[in-house]
């Protein structure tokens, strides 16, 4: 691998394995609220307007960032023991099919959250109810994570060829 796209990918998986450090901070501030919420309805009998749509979002941008990390990780489930008794060329026929179902979803994933992200913030969506919390900028925020995404996996793929892993 060239040195200028391996110290890319090595970029990427930095901010993808830092990301999904912050991440566990996010579950803290999701636990947080909630407690709040449990604490305001049913000791104070006044529950709030904002906890749950707000937990809604923090808990999207974990989500987005969670598949990153764990792919940085390597930490995808796998099926191994079916895996383990293909031969060598049906493995990297597995592998080509695995590679491709990926491209081609993440693909799809970015044409269209894009789309998306870009007409609710055209039209600064925001959410229905009481507490009308903005939903536009994690909408913008899911293209950008599926990029980082689709890099983290191209980054997974040049570094087991480089290392020949199987």
């Amino acid at each position: 691998m060239k040195k200028s796209l391996k110290a890319v990918f090595k970029f990427v998986d930095t901010v993808s394995c830092r990301a999904g450090d912050m991440m566990s901070i996010v579950i803290v501030i999701i636990m947080l609220c909630t407690t709040i919420e449990v604490i305001s309805r049913y000791v104070f009998n006044s529950p709030t307007i904002w906890v749950w749509p707000v937990n809604r979002q923090i808990f999207g941008v974990y989500i987005l960032f969670a598949g990153i990390y764990a792919m940085a990780k390597n930490a995808h489930i796998r099926i191994d023991v079916v895996y383990n008794r293909f031969t060598k060329k049906v493995r990297k026929i597995a592998k080509l099919f695995a590679l491709l179902s990926f491209v081609c979803f993440i693909a799809v994933l970015i044409w269209q959250s894009a789309w998306m992200g870009q007409n609710s913030f055209m039209m600064k969506e925001t959410a229905h109810g009481a507490f009308r919390i903005p939903l536009y900028p994690l909408k913008l925020l899911i293209p950008i994570t599926a990029v980082l995404f689709l890099l983290e996996g191209i980054y997974i793929l040049l570094k087991k060829k480089t290392h020949n892993l199987e």
